[in-house]
């Protein structure tokens, strides 16, 4: 009998480890509420983070440029035509960068219809490099007339509006994680729900050809299938009742496909086919 005992209860591992296998395969990808969890807590400790840094660099600008109304006429004036100038500068190369660098005028040349089209390039090319030169030079200039600590000020500047470009940039990136960290935490939810109904519920887990056969029964694959009489809803035909008793919110029809997957697999280990009594017999 002790022998008998033994082997039950190995076997009745086994057959949890195959379901927790099986889980695991269903779920897929799809992670678990505590990870859902925790990757919303660390967006929501790095936004604070963030918007700290931000704050701090807002104000460190707030005060060079209170610095600059202590300047004289001829100070502040440089210190705008420099800055004027830097920031064109680094529009120019910016699109010189997009249309290839260095290479990018060779390409232009190179992609020509005819010998007026080659010379109207080139004056182009020749016109704007000329222009370029003197907008670098003049810039030169003018910041060998500026003070040291002019300078200092205007180079600090630009390094704070560039981080706080970068912080901004990276507030804004935020938005699209959380969003879809959201939308993970009622399909994270369900299959964590339908791990633990499969373990402890009394009729496991049916194979997934067998939930094919059941899907086509009751609504043809359709994970938005209404009744005739409107009462049953989604793939698997849940009656609100029903989805509420599993978890579910809202429509049944408006959850996705792994959500009422996961749903509907905790409603059989559960309670097996009976809540569907004509299809039901599909996943015997």
């Amino acid at each position: 009998m002790a022998l008998l005992a033994g082997l039950l209860a190995l076997l009745g591992w086994f057959a949890f480890t195959a379901s927790a296998e099986s889980v695991d395969n269903l779920r897929g990808d799809i992670p678990t509420g505590d990870e859902v969890r925790a990757e919303l807590d660390a967006i929501a400790d790095r936004r604070v983070e963030l918007v700290g840094d931000l704050v701090a660099a807002e104000r460190s600008i707030a005060v060079i440029f209170e610095a600059r109304e202590q300047l004289d006429s001829t100070q502040r004036r440089l210190t705008a035509e420099i800055e004027a100038s830097t920031e064109s500068l680094r529009l120019v190369g910016i699109r010189a960068f997009m249309s290839g660098g260095p290479v990018g005028e060779l390409e232009f040349l190179s992609d020509v219809g005819d010998a007026s089209e080659l010379s109207w390039r080139n004056h182009l090319i020749r016109n704007h490099a000329s222009s370029f030169t003197v907008a670098v030079q003049r810039l030169r200039f003018v910041r060998s007339q500026a003070d040291d600590s002019v300078l200092e000020n205007i180079d600090r500047a630009g390094e704070l509006r560039h981080e706080i470009d970068m912080l901004t940039l990276s507030l804004d990136e935020l938005g699209p994680v959380e969003e879809e960290a959201r939308r993970l935490v009622p399909l994270a939810e369900a299959w964590d729900r339908a791990a633990v109904s499969i373990a402890e519920g009394s009729y496991g887990i049916a194979p997934a050809d067998k939930w094919k056969a059941l899907r086509l029964c009751e609504s043809t694959h359709n994970y938005e299938a209404i009744s005739p009489s409107g009462l049953y809803r989604g793939a698997y035909q849940f009656d609100i009742a029903t989805w509420y008793a599993v978890g579910g919110v809202g429509d049944p029809i408006q959850a996705p496909p792994e959500e009422q997957d996961a749903r509907a697999r905790e409603l059989y280990a559960r309670r097996g086919d009976q809540p569907w009594p004509v299809c039901g017999r599909y996943l015997k």
